[in-house]
């Protein structure tokens, strides 16, 4: 048991602290690229890389959280933990699903079958 918790706390402290690192790497980065561009265009790269950077930290943590629920629920055998596992599993396909959907809008000139518009289909 004691075992099981001590790997859940290192799976959170990784989701943790995992995002912070690759967050300073790209800062550095960014800060080394040439001063060409307009500070308009570095603002909405720096925007989209906190974003992503947000939406990965959210993935991660969530499965991280779907991991631990589950191996905690299988080594005490609760049926509670079992329950909160399954409700983490499905907020995290529903996030997943999200997800895709923005990057499916975000896709231009695609419909959901990966087919270009505008192109004859006969």
């Amino acid at each position: 048991m004691e075992i099981a918790l001590f790997a859940l706390l290192i799976a959170i402290w990784a989701a943790l602290v995992t995002p912070s690192v690759v967050r300073s790497r790209r800062e550095k980065a960014v800060a080394t690229r040439s001063p060409a561009r307009s500070s308009e265009t570095m603002r909405a790269a720096q925007h989209r890389a906190r974003v992503l950077a947000r939406r990965k930290f959210a993935l991660i943590s969530l499965a991280g959280l779907a991991v631990g629920t589950l191996v905690i629920a299988i080594l005490t055998g609760s049926w509670p933990i079992l329950a909160l596992s399954l409700v983490v599993d499905v907020a995290l396909a529903a996030y997943v699903a999200i997800l895709l959907q923005v990057k499916q809008r975000k896709t231009p000139g695609r419909n959901r079958y990966g087919e270009g518009r505008g192109q004859p289909t006969g």
